[in-house]
Order: C-alpha cells, then structure tokens, then sequence
C-alpha cells in the first residue's frame, strides 16, 4: 500500500516533465513579447499567417508577455470548442496519511493551459471579450488554467466546466475539479472581469481528491477588483467555494483581496459543502494567511445538499455567503446579504453542529486553527440557515473584532474558544470584542437595504436565491446604515486580559461568577457550586483535545448557556473582561489587564461603483455609498 501512494505521489511530477515536451512555446521560455487577437476562432494557425487566435496567442507568448485584442473584437465572443490540455498540470494539495502539502498534479481537460505567467488585457475594448467553453458537461474543460501568475483586464469567462475525472492507476485517482472557469497556481490578478456559468463538478462518493472546488475561479492567490462571480456551481461530495476559492497564498508572500466585487447568484450542492460564494483556506495547512473583502456585495448564495448523494455517516454545510477555513478574515464595507443554507441538520456530530452560517462562516471542528475575523462599516443581514435568520457564525476562532459601525442580525458566538488566561501570550481571556461604536444587532434586511431598488446584471441568471432570475449586483442602503460613519479616523477600544495562579489553588472561575453577579445581577453560585481547583492547562496548540482542560471549557460553554438571551449577543465580550484591574485578584489570583486600541479605523475610500466615501458629511454601511 505504501509503495502504490509513493508511485502516486510521484507520477503527477513526471507527469508534467512529459507534458512540457509538447508544449513547444507554451512554457516558461521563448516566444515574444505582444501579440494581438484578430479573430474570434478557435484555432491553430501557423505563426506566418496574419490570423491569430487566443489559443495561437497563448501557445506562442514568452513568459510575462502581454497578449491583447483588436479593435473589431469588441464586445465579441471567442466560442473555445477545442481541449487545448487534457492533462492541465498546476500544484495542488494532496491528501494522504502519509503526506500533507502541496504537488504538481493533474487538473484534466482546459480549452486554454498555460505553464508560464502571461497578462491577457482587453481593456482597451470598451465591451470586452468573452471566452466562452461550448462543450458543456459532456465534454468537460474548464476554460483557462495558468501554471504561473495571471494578470487579466476586462476579460469575461463563461460555461467552464472542471470535472473529477477517473485517471489510469498509477497517474493519480482522479483529475481535480478545480476552478470552473479559471484555475491558477500563481498570483491571479483579475481587473474588471465577469466570470458566470461555470461549474466544478466533483464524484458523488467521499474523497478529498473528488471534491469540487471553485465553481468560478481557483487558485492559490486571487485578487479581484471590479469583478463579477456570479452564476457558478460546485456539485459533488465535498464541495466549496461556489464563486470563488482562495488557497490564500502557499507558494507567495501575497495575500488574496476581493475589491469592489460581486459574488453572487452561486450555489454548490454536496454533502460537506462550505462557501456558497467565497472560500478562503488561509494559506492551507500549517499557514496562516488573510483574506480582505472590501466593498463588495456577497448575496443570494446558496450552500446546500447535493440530492444524488444519500446521507451516510455525517454532513456538514456552512457559509452560505463567506466560509473561512483557516487564518484571517478582514471585511471592510461589504454588504452580504440573502445568502442561505439548506440541508438536512443533525443535531451534533462531535459535539458540534453540522450547520452554520448563512451569511459568514468559520470553521469549527479540530481540523484548523481560525486566527480571527474582523469586520467593520458592514451589513450582514437577511442570511438564513434552514430558514432561520443566523447570519455571522464565528465558529471555533481564537478573535473576533469589531472596528465600529456594523449593522448584523444574528451573531452565533457559541463556539468561539473559550477564555483561556495565557494561550497564546498575552492571553486572550477575551476573545469577543464586540459591540463597538456604531454596532447594532437584531437588524431586520428591510432596516438597512433598499429592496425595492435592487440593481441586477442584464444577462446572467442566478443558480442561487432565485435561480433563474438575473443575478443581483449590487443593494442601496436605506434606514440606519445612511450616513452613519464619520469622515474622520477613529480609534476603537478593546481589552486582553490574563491571569496567574499562585500556590496550589487556582478559584479564578468563582472570582468570574462573583464578576457576573457584581456586574449584571445574574447569580449561578447555585448552579455552579465552588468551581476551585479548576484550571487551564497549556499553553500547546492542542489545548481544546487535552482532557484535563474538558472542566474548564465545560465551565464557559455552560455559563454561555446560562446567561442565554439575558446580556448582548457576546455575554461576556470587552465590557466584561474590562472590569477587572491589573493586580491582585483575592489572595492567589494576579491579574494583567490590558486596555488597548486598535485603529486609526477610516472610511474605505471607494465604493463597489467606484464613488469616493463619504458622499456627504457622514458615510453609509455597506458595499453601497448613496449619491448626496
């Protein structure tokens, strides 16, 4: 059995050494340096012909080189009817016992492969150009895959199909259905694109190899500005990121962005399904990256059951509109709204629930470590799991942050981890620091939105929320979330706060209830009984999984419980943890209270339009500034 997984391994590397013998200029030297599209076939023309097609670009320019259009292709359609790589070789991540990390491995079909970094600009063409997969699923091809870095301008990318397709043994199992539209390993710049009506299409059968990742786009770092994502599907067993899936920068110091954006209208159907619209896996395994989510619209996707796959031993769907898997989540005035979730739910698998998020999600289980989300000048409302509004699900993070002036209907705190005195240093007793300035929860979609005057592409149908309707682009702001933000930097307080025991006793847990009766009058001594000589044991990573810590993280998750509905949506967040005072604690306990500032904290500059913030005097919340 080892020596099958070590062949296995191996072969996608040799695999690729025997493709870039045929790739002749299609690889990493040669070629030159321009070249212009001058027609709207797909083709192979010989490199003294006057017509040039995208494909004949493709093939022939050098590493860096800039491939652009001519004037009469405005507006127009490339139809890509040819599989230019059966065999798309890009780095991917393997899954095995034996060996975590990232190797070269085998995308299958694309109508257009590229192993070197090359731009492909049309902006001088006021309409664009499309380039548009007319197999479909019954002859599958994505429609680009880019081993290198891409710079794209005003180029849109329809009806991609990537496809988990069944290899001869010893190559690997199966083709990864990655990136519907585009996949790349490199650095993805995406400028003013759309990309709609693609699909990832994994196995029904559970393997990480057969899963469907990135209905729209994958790959390793993505930054988009001025894109749309919307339209696409992920289908299989495990499946994520129905628009766009971000690894988040293993093989670069960059970070993914998504900048004036809408991701929208998507949907991906499995049986452990994350991230109707946005995926984010931090860097991946042993990393820890950040992702940024400014001035975008995030709305009406969906994460729900894939109806072929009968349900076995355990499902799981979470993130209708954002899933974090790792690292860091920052979302800067976005508007994420009418993202759903939809399954089957199960009470508890491991203690946890198997449902989560309908606008944002981060993970909760044992498998990653979630550093911290933090979010400001935002509207995250009308997201539903199963119909019930739930609409930021923090999930097992170590932080989260609020930096002011965000508009929420239901915040889920209850997985979060819980306070623990010094892991990491300085410790992080408090791990909630919400509400902040301008902060509301409770909110209602029709408090903050206009959705009477909701704007909608003019072509492209949703498989999300109302699918089959146009995909939604873009909410005006109405109510509370209309000049709200001042125009001036602010700073926002916030508190850590850690302990240290002295002597044999450690009753730092009734020192907490006595605080929660001193400050709220909730009294749970009766319930609680003495909770002396119960006590945090770390500081390793792997804390939560230590049995001796089961009575401490027991204590939290039932004094949470307790508190129920009685305090805000954080219970115990900042207000709380800032009572206390550096210094002695009754006779063993010394505290260390920090009283900190995060900030200056401003507006974002520009909205999803482009329009300069603040319109007026104050600025709106959300993805959306209303003209004064």
């Amino acid at each position: 059995m080892k020596k099958e997984f070590l062949v296995w391994i191996v072969a996608p590397i040799l695999f690729a050494g025997l493709l870039a013998g045929c790739l002749g200029s299609n690889s990493s030297s040669g070629g030159e340096d321009a070249i212009v599209v001058n027609t709207l076939a797909d083709g192979v023309y010989p490199a003294t012909a006057a017509t040039v097609t995208i494909r004949d670009a493709i093939d022939r320019i050098k590493n860096g080189g800039t491939i652009t259009f001519d004037a009469s292709l405005n507006g127009e359609t490339i139809d890509l009817d040819i599989v230019g790589e059966e065999h798309s070789i890009l780095k991917g991540e393997v899954f095995d016992p034996g060996f975590l990390g990232y190797l070269e491995r085998d995308y299958g079909p694309s109508a257009l492969y590229a192993s070197k970094s090359l731009t492909i600009d049309a902006s001088d063409l006021p309409n664009g150009i499309t380039l548009n997969w007319t197999g479909g699923e019954d002859s599958p091809a994505r429609v680009l895959a880019v081993y290198g870095d891409l710079t794209m301008d005003n180029v849109n990318i329809s009806s991609g199909v990537a496809s988990a397709v069944v290899l001869p043994i010893g190559v690997q199992p199966y083709t990864l259905a990655r990136g519907g539209g585009v996949a790349v390993w490199g650095v993805a710049r995406l400028y003013d694109c759309t990309i709609s009506g693609n699909m990832a299409k994994g196995e029904p059968e559970g393997s990480r190899d057969r899963g469907a990742f990135g209905g729209g786009i994958y790959g390793d770092v993505l930054i988009l500005e001025n894109c749309v994502v919307s339209g696409n599907l992920v289908q299989g067993y495990g499946a994520a990121g129905g628009g766009v899936y971000s690894v988040g920068g293993r093989d670069s110091d960059l970070n993914s962005s998504l900048t004036k954006c809408a991701v929208t209208g998507n949907r991906i159907a499995g049986q452990h399904a994350y991230g109707g619209g946005v995926y984010t896996d931090g860097g991946g395994r042993d990393r820890s990256e950040h992702i940024t989510l400014e001035s975008c619209t995030i709305a009406r996707n969906v994460v729900m059951d894939n109806p072929d796959i009968p349900e076995v031993y355990q499902w799981y769907y979470r993130g209708g509109g954002v899933y974090m898997s790792n690292g860091y989540l920052h979302i800067d005035g976005c508007t994420i709204t009418e993202n759903q979730v939809n399954a089957t739910a199960f009470t508890y698998f491991n203690n946890k629930p198997n449902m989560g998020g309908g606008g944002v999600a981060a993970t909760i289980g044992d498998a990653h470590v979630v550093e911290d989300m933090q979010v400001r000048h935002s509207i995250i409302v009308g997201n539903t799991v199963n119909g019930a509004a739930e609409d930021l699900f923090t999930g097992s993070l170590i932080n989260f942050y609020s930096w002011g002036y965000n508009l929420t209907g239901v915040l889920n705190f209850d997985y979060i981890h819980v306070p623990v005195p010094w892991w990491p240093d300085p410790g992080y007793l408090s791990r909630k620091h919400y509400p902040k300035t301008g902060d509301l929860d409770g909110i209602q979609i029709s408090e903050v939105l206009d959705l009477d005057a909701l704007h909608y592409h003019p072509t492209i149908p949703s498989v999300g929320v109302s699918a089959g309707l146009n995909a939604v682009l873009w909410y005006p702001p109405s109510g509370s979330a209309v000049d709200a933000i001042p125009a001036d930097e602010y700073e926002v307080p916030y508190v850590r706060a850690a302990y240290s025991v002295e002597g044999a006793t450690d009753d730092f847990l009734d020192h907490s209830l006595d605080r929660v009766y001193t400050l709220y009058h909730l009294d749970y001594r009766a319930d609680f009984g003495t909770m002396a000589g119960v006590t945090f044991y770390g500081p390793s990573r792997t804390w939560p999984s230590n049995g001796e810590n089961a009575q401490w993280i027991a204590f939290w998750r039932d004094l949470d419980a307790a508190i129920g509905d009685s305090l805000g949506a954080e219970k115990l967040g900042d207000d709380f943890w800032g009572s206390f005072e550096s210094g002695p604690l009754g006779d063993n306990i010394d505290m260390t209270v920090h009283d900190l500032t995060g900030g200056p904290y401003g507006l974002v500059s520009f909205d999803q339009l482009g329009n300069p913030r603040p319109a007026g005097v104050l600025g709106d919340i959300g993805a959306i500034e209303v003209p004064e």
